[in-house]
């Protein structure tokens, strides 16, 4: 065993941001990310119409000893939508059309804005993997803190007034601010065609699912014949953990139990989130003559404020927040008009930028994994039977509900109702 086996102090925030105060941080630790993966280890129920069983390969790392220096396993897929690729992939421009026409669309725990000039030009594009657990949990407990962090990351300049468009209030009482519960789908973090956005609404894109499928995919699964399954088709399928037509669902179940099979013990790596592994903005060139000819010697390279991680830390492949816009007022070489975002070509497809879904072909989502080797694999499960009621009754307990009792919870002793989070990727 390693001489760096440790239990971690708790689960930070995502990418390490620090918003939250002490307190707050010890409540979202305990009673959100530990929470959820001990209900994952202990098998409690994650909907109305199944029991999980106990797993004996994924691991609280808060309560477990491991090598907390170890170098995480990255798990990675590509942003765009593989659902909309699969059906649209004839062309390039239809299934771009379509992935920015509507968030319901990006299921990839990657989600954008953009906004578009007058002349119909795209101005700004904004993509974001922040789960809205942690935004419904922050704007509760740091309500201030929280319209603060909206506004400094949109440049909004809300009056108090407008302030309260973010949040639900109450018919009889709309100024009291205590009484004022947030709205994930909110003015500034709904649609596409906003150049506004804040976390992830896609149903299926929140943490808890990622949470569950990375403790789901540890269970080492039979056939009907009795042979383990290892096509990650076949995986998801059988353990019913999300998606199998998604880039992000089949990639890490079937990554992750790889590992298991192997005999580790995994979890997710602390900060637990959904990150922007990487962006290749290297596939772009910047046409400063403005008139997307195509032609060679007026492309010049991007200037690297252009493409901006807003919050969360890139080199550390954790970044949460891209906003891509002329950020240095550059204009067209003979000064008749500001640059904007579609005069970007694409090099390897030999296109103009007139999509944000665009950029999302070069984004490399990913989570990371962290292992206990030398152990020996559980002994391998058969496939769950089906719910005998429709997915979509498993529907998540309302998050201003959860998100009360988390944080009454956290001098009240451990709580005995499930927290704001999917059993499963359903959508």
């Amino acid at each position: 065993m390693s001489a760096n086996t440790s239990t971690l102090p708790q689960f930070n925030s995502p990418a390490d941001l620090k918003e939250l105060n002490e307190s707050n941080q010890k409540i979202w630790s305990e009673k959100f990310i530990a929470q959820w993966m001990n209900d994952e280890i202990a098998g409690n129920v994650q909907g109305p119409y199944e029991k999980r069983d106990p797993l004996t390969q994924f691991f609280n790392g808060t309560l477990v000893p491991y090598d907390t220096t170890q170098q995480p396993a990255a798990i990675t897929w590509i942003g765009f939508p593989n659902l909309v690729a699969v059906k649209f992939g004839g062309s390039d421009d239809l299934r771009w059309k379509v992935a920015d026409s509507s968030r319901i669309f990006q299921d990839e725990y990657l989600e954008w804005s953009l906004s578009r000039d007058a002349n119909n030009n795209i101005a700004t594009v904004v993509f974001t993997c922040e789960a809205p657990e942690y935004w419904q949990f922050y704007s509760y407990v740091q309500q201030a803190d929280a319209i603060s962090s909206i506004k400094k990351m949109n440049d909004l300049d809300l009056s108090p007034t407008e302030e309260a468009d973010l949040f639900l209030t109450p018919f009889d009482d709309p100024t009291n601010r205590q009484k004022w519960l947030y709205n994930p789908t909110n003015p500034y973090n709904f649609g596409t065609n906003t150049g506004k956005i804040i976390h992830l609404i896609q149903p299926a894109n929140t943490l808890g699912a990622e949470i569950d499928i990375a403790a789901q995919a540890t269970v080492i699964r039979k056939d009907s014949k009795g042979q383990v399954v290892t096509n990650s088709d076949q995986l998801i399928k059988c353990s019913k953990y999300g998606n199998p037509n998604r880039n992000s669902d089949p990639t890490i179940g079937s990554q992750i139990n790889g590992l298991a099979r192997q005999g580790n013990s995994l979890s997710i790596s602390d900060p637990v989130a959904l990150y922007m592994h990487k962006f290749d903005s290297g596939k772009f060139r910047l046409d400063a003559s403005g008139n997307r000819d195509g032609d060679s010697d007026n492309m010049i390279p991007v200037p690297e404020s252009w493409f901006e991680f807003q919050r969360g830390d890139i080199k550390k492949s954790q970044g949460l927040r891209l906003r891509i816009q002329n950020n240095t007022g550059l204009k067209t070489n003979d000064g008749s008009r500001l640059l904007t975002v579609s005069d970007l070509f694409d090099k390897s497809k030999s296109v103009y930028v007139n999509y944000g879904a665009q950029f999302a072909d070069y984004i490399t989502m990913g989570v990371a994994g962290v292992v206990i080797p030398g152990g020996k694999p559980s002994e391998p499960m058969s496939c769950p039977a089906a719910p005998t009621s429709t997915a979509a009754g498993s529907e998540n307990k309302p998050a201003v509900d959860t998100v009360k009792t988390a944080v009454a919870s956290s001098s009240a002793g451990p709580r005995s109702t499930g927290l704001f989070r999917p059993g499963k990727r359903f959508l």
